[in-house]
């Protein structure tokens, strides 16, 4: 079914992170639903590998912030071009590189809509320039409730109405395009059946936890399970998590799996997902992941975790970098197999319930409206 108005979305960074994941996930939907849209990016290798089997191609732009006057002429031609309807942003400074397309694009008859995507923590900006920016942005969307209460406590001058929560969401798994089956992960280390599996899906930095998960694993010595660390990051970070996992402790339950495209599809084969980030998450994809796969999982309770996962309910949430209190909660699941089992059935009726992606679609097209 063909629709008027091509939807133009721009990706927040050059790298890929839930962000990049959210837009991918989206414009796949919206293109099957059949809907014209165009992507734009920064130069980035990386968007241009992981958005090459959409079909759309990329196109891209400086980007360099909010007074980049040489994107937003760029910008505004391609609204002429293609008579855009909506243009969705998911970083700040984009947008105001959005604005300014717009105001030229409304010259010559073309009123698309800006839609600004909120996937951060932060605080929203106040003074004249921002009472200007937010008046020529339609709508803007947080994907928790936590991202829009941190955003009105600085007290931006943005009209309230303007402002809605669509939680973040994912699509089912799909199949891969060639046909391959998800890895098997306990043949690729060598893990025996009997043996929970943990896992861990995202990028390895600092800030997602995985050293405090490393040393949280340590105190578990006496219990048999296999963690598997599904992602790539920092070259000195990953160094020293190989080296944490060498030690005694860790020997031979710590594996790295690297990048592999379609990590949802492995989250079936886990007995227990962890995501133990430091730092305030505005709505983790990995999180919704682990529900969307009936998955019983263990949380940082830092950033908007409590509002998908009802601890003791559907997971468990901790601290963060609190080792002794990951160990523990990580130990009640390891000893419990119908706690967990109880636990992921739970997080898959939650997910169906409140956070499908079929319900985030609907809430995005009516903001496009």
């Amino acid at each position: 079914m063909e629709h008027s108005g091509t939807i133009i979305q721009i990706f927040a960074t050059p790298a890929w992170g839930g962000g990049e994941q959210f837009v991918y996930d989206l414009t796949r939907r919206l293109l099957a639903d059949g809907r014209r849209v165009e992507l734009v990016s920064r130069r980035s290798r990386i968007i241009g590998e992981r958005t090459a089997g959409l079909g759309t191609g990329c196109r891209t732009m400086p980007l360099k912030g909010a007074v980049d006057l040489w994107s937003a002429l760029l910008l505004a031609l391609l609204i002429l071009r293609t008579r855009a309807s909506v243009v969705h942003v998911h970083h700040f400074k984009d947008a105001f590189t959005a604005a300014y397309a717009c105001l030229l694009s409304r010259l010559f008859g073309v009123r698309p809509r800006i839609v600004l995507t909120r996937h951060l923590v932060r605080r929203g900006k106040r003074g004249w320039l921002y009472g200007w920016f937010y008046g020529r942005i339609d709508r803007i969307a947080f994907v928790s409730e936590l991202a829009r209460r941190e955003f009105l406590a600085g007290e931006p001058p943005v009209d309230p109405a303007r402002l809605c929560v669509i939680h973040n969401s994912v699509p089912e798994p799909v199949a891969a395009s060639d046909g391959e089956p998800a890895a098997d992960l306990r043949r690729r280390f060598g893990i025996a059946p009997a043996t929970p599996l943990l896992l861990f899906c995202g990028r390895l930095v600092p800030e997602k936890g995985c050293d405090v998960l490393l040393r949280a694993c340590a105190r578990l010595a006496e219990h048999d399970f296999a963690l598997v660390l599904v992602g790539t990051g920092e070259e000195r970070f990953v160094a020293a998590l190989r080296e944490t996992a060498s030690e005694e402790a860790l020997r031979g339950k710590v594996f790295f799996a690297g990048f592999v495209r379609g990590a949802d599809r492995l989250l079936p084969q886990a007995d227990l997902c962890v995501s133990p980030s430091v730092v305030s998450e505005a709505g983790s994809l990995t999180v919704l992941e682990a529900m969307q796969a009936g998955r019983a999982q263990v949380c940082s309770d830092n950033g908007s975790q409590p509002e998908f996962i009802d601890d003791g309910r559907t997971g468990l949430l901790v601290h963060p970098g609190d080792e002794e209190a990951l160990a523990q909660a990580l130990r009640r699941l390891l000893d419990d197999a119908p706690l967990r089992e109880r636990m992921g059935r739970e997080a898959r009726a939650d997910f169906e319930r409140s956070f499908s992606y079929d319900h985030l679609y609907a809430r995005y097209l009516n903001l496009y409206a």
